[in-house]
C-alpha cells in the first residue's frame, strides 16, 4: 500500500500560520484558509458510484467509532478542550510533513485543519498493529498516526511519541494501551479503512488483505468509505464526534440478478 504524502498539501504545522500558534485571546482577526481539494487524493465514495449496481457484497462490515475533534486553535488550550500537553510533541511529529487531509480529501488550510483524538485502547487491534509496524520499521506510514502517553497530571508535558518494542507488542502489554491516545488527521484513515472494521466482520482475512483494497470497483476487490461523520459543536465547547466506516467485498452480479436490478429501476 503506497502513500502519496510527498505530493499532498503543505506541511500541517510548519506553515506560517501554524508556526506562530493560534490567535491571541481577545484578537478579533482569525486567519482562515480557503478549502481546496487535494490533488493526489485517489479515494472516492464507492457506495455513491453508479458502478456499484454491477456488484453485490459477498461480505460487508460497518462500525462506528468515537473520537474528539480539535483545530489548530486548540494547541494552547488545556484538556478536554485542547491539546496543550501534546503541543510540542505534535509540532515534532508533523513539522515538515504534508497534512494528510480532512474528510473526503479536502484540505481546510490554516487554523481550520483538524485532528482527531481517540483512546488508543479503543482503536481496533489490526490498526494498532499496522501503526506499530510502521513506527518500528520506518515504514511509509510512519508519522501518519501519532501515539502519545496521557499526561500524568495537569503539569505533565508530552514531548515524544511512544516507543514500541522492536519485537512487537505482546498480549500481556496491551493493557498499557489504556494509558495512550492516538492523534491523526481524518485523511490518514483512507489508506487503511478496511482494517478498522475487519474484526467485526465475517470476512476478517479478506478485509485485512490490503492488496485487495482498491479505489476501483471490480470483482473480488474490497471497497470502503467513512459513510458518516460528525463535527464538534465548538459553540457549545464540545469536542466529541463520531465516524462510521463501511467496507464491502464486491462480487459481480449474475446476468439474472442484473436483469432483476434493472426491473426495479
Amino acid at each position: 500500500m503506497k502513500f502519496n504524502t510527498a505530493a499532498l498539501a503543505a506541511s500541517f504545522l510548519a506553515s506560517a500560520a501554524a508556526a506562530v500558534g493560534p490567535a491571541a485571546p481577545g484578537q478579533q482577526v482569525r486567519p482562515e484558509g480557503k478549502p481546496t481539494k487535494m490533488e493526489d487524493f485517489k479515494w472516492a465514495d464507492p457506495f455513491s458510484s453508479s458502478k456499484i449496481r454491477k456488484f453485490t457484497p459477498s461480505c460487508d462490515a460497518e462500525k462506528t467509532f468515537h473520537a474528539r475533534e480539535y483545530l489548530l486553535d486548540d494547541l494552547q488550550l488545556e484538556p478536554p478542550l485542547g491539546l496543550e500537553p501534546w503541543a510540542e510533541a505534535l509540532k515534532k511529529i508533523f513539522k515538515g510533513r504534508p497534512y494528510p487531509g480532512s474528510w473526503d480529501g479536502w484540505d481546510p488550510h490554516g487554523y481550520d485543519r483538524n485532528l482527531l483524538m481517540m483512546e488508543y485502547s479503543e482503536v481496533p487491534i489490526p490498526v494498532r498493529e499496522w501503526i506499530e509496524e510502521q513506527e518500528r520499521t520506518d515504514g511509509e506510514g510512519r508519522g501518519l498516526f501519532a501515539v502519545y502517553e496521557k499526561p500524568k497530571d495537569s503539569h505533565h508535558k508530552i514531548h515524544n511519541v511512544v516507543k514500541f518494542p522492536t519485537k512487537g507488542m505482546t498480549p500481556a502489554l496491551r493493557p498499557l494501551d489504556k494509558k495512550k491516545v492516538l492523534l491523526f488527521a481524518p485523511g490518514a484513515l483512507y489508506d487503511l479503512l478496511p482494517l478498522w472494521v475487519a474484526e467485526s466482520s465475517d470476512c476478517k482475512e479478506t478485509l485485512l488483505d490490503t492488496a485487495k483494497y482498491s479505489p476501483k470497483l471490480a470483482e473480488g476487490t474490497v471497497v470502503a468509505w467513512p459513510v458518516k461523520y460528525s463535527r464538534a459543536n465548538r459553540k457549545q465547547d464540545e469536542r466529541d464526534v463520531e465516524f462510521t466506516i463501511k467496507a464491502q467485498v464486491l462480487q459481480a452480479k449474475t446476468e439474472g440478478s442484473t436483469e432483476a436490478a434493472r426491473d426495479e429501476l
